[in-house]
């Protein structure tokens, strides 16, 4: 009896071409009966000749995909990846920060792919399931961006690669290049909206009564360029006033870096403030978990349309560099850590212009000295002297 043998040929139930593989286990003495699915004959030659290569150098093929539901492989990444994030000291080792996205995502896939087996998931049929998404309106009834859905795809790629990792796939469909790319962040529309000093102004007129929360924050999103997960996280613990600084911690930024901000004189002044009413709670903004309903009520009734609060983020990096800060320390103090950094290199005098521009009623002398007052906050924040500090170069 040969050791092994293998095939490919065109499956026209399935419409898909096969790679079949028929090895003998040396442990059980019997045949096994593998195959993979592809879309095109070169494709399924490439994938027998890996499943040959694989049981060549371990001696046999531990894992049958095809007996493995993507139901199967969605139950067991939960139990071993979708848990809360496990922490060695400050540094994330295991899990996640947030759940409820991955949850939603993995949900939208068992719904669509849940009794499929992993083997027979091809390339082909994630480009439909991606069409599908982005005709699929959200639970709100807006339509799904493209960008959204590239979040989903991306998390799919995830749980496919740990099946590749577990021996329950023998290779991510995702990295097979017939056609378009499944993932295309060209095809994303990043967001530009910055919010001008004006717009700015009026929004923290409106902070008042049970909105006073939000002054507070918006002013620090605004300097400092901190996520919002980030703002709400922080402790007094993380704030060194005598030297004017705020120290995340790895812990709580997103990329799990730690990193130091300059306070600027208005956040210094504002979190001084805040610290003075708040002996309560270790954290600077007293625990809370979300401002959203209260940030879209300021944006209404300021008359402030299509700002959402990750777009203060954008005016601290777009504000430093137009005052002069070197964009290495605005992105460094910022904690960008992607290619996304090089789109705020692009600031033109139109972006300059829109910044200074009054809403209707407001003065615009006043719009103008309240922007130069930020910028000149920033300059003098974020010195050139802080480059050496901020990326972490001792000092001789």
């Amino acid at each position: 009896m040969k050791t092994r043998t293998g095939y490919t040929y065109y499956d026209e139930n399935r419409k898909s071409w096969v790679a079949r593989f028929a090895p003998i286990d040396p442990t059980t003495g019997k045949r096994q009966n593998l195959k993979r699915y592809a879309d095109t004959k070169a494709d399924a030659v490439r994938l027998l000749r890996k499943m040959i290569g694989e049981y060549e150098q371990k001696g046999k093929v531990l894992v049958d995909p095809g007996k493995v539901t993507f139901a199967d492989l969605a139950e067991r990444f939960t139990k071993d990846r979708l848990i809360p994030a496990q922490y060695a000291g400050e540094k994330k080792v295991a899990g996640r920060r947030e759940l409820s996205a991955p949850r939603a995502f993995l949900k939208a896939l068992i719904e669509h792919f849940g009794r499929r087996k992993l083997a027979d998931i091809k390339h082909s049929e994630i480009e439909q399931y991606k069409l599908k998404r982005l005709q699929t309106k959200t639970y709100a009834g807006r339509h799904r961006t493209i960008a959204a859905v590239n979040r989903e795809l991306e998390f799919f790629r995830t749980v496919l690669n740990y099946a590749v990792a577990n021996k329950l796939l023998s290779e991510n469909p995702f990295n097979i290049k017939s056609g378009r790319p499944l993932i295309e962040k060209a095809a994303e529309n990043k967001r530009e909206r910055v919010p001008g000093f004006g717009e700015e102004l009026a929004l923290i007129s409106f902070c008042t009564g049970d909105r006073a929360h939000l002054k507070p924050i918006l002013i620090v999103a605004a300097d400092t360029g901190l996520r919002m997960n980030e703002l709400l996280t922080l402790g007094w613990a993380d704030t060194d006033f005598e030297q004017k600084q705020i120290r995340l911690r790895a812990f709580n930024a997103k990329t799990n870096r730690a990193r130091s901000v300059p306070m600027t004189a208005r956040v210094f002044e504002t979190l001084t403030e805040l610290q003075s009413h708040n002996e309560e709670s270790d954290l600077v903004f007293g625990g809370l978990k979300e401002v959203k309903r209260s940030f879209r009520t300021a944006c209404r009734l300021a008359g402030v349309k299509n700002l959402n609060k990750h777009d203060f983020r954008h005016a601290f990096v777009t504000r430093a560099i137009l005052a002069g800060v070197p964009p290495a320390v605005a992105l460094q103090a910022s904690g960008h850590a992607s290619e996304e950094w090089k789109r705020y290199l692009n600031v033109t005098p139109e972006t300059l212009k829109g910044l200074f521009a009054p809403l209707p009623r407001q003065d615009a002398e006043v719009v103008k000295q309240y922007g130069l007052e930020i910028l000149r906050g920033l300059r003098d924040a974020l010195k050139i002297d802080d480059l050496l500090t901020l990326l972490a170069v001792p000092v001789r």
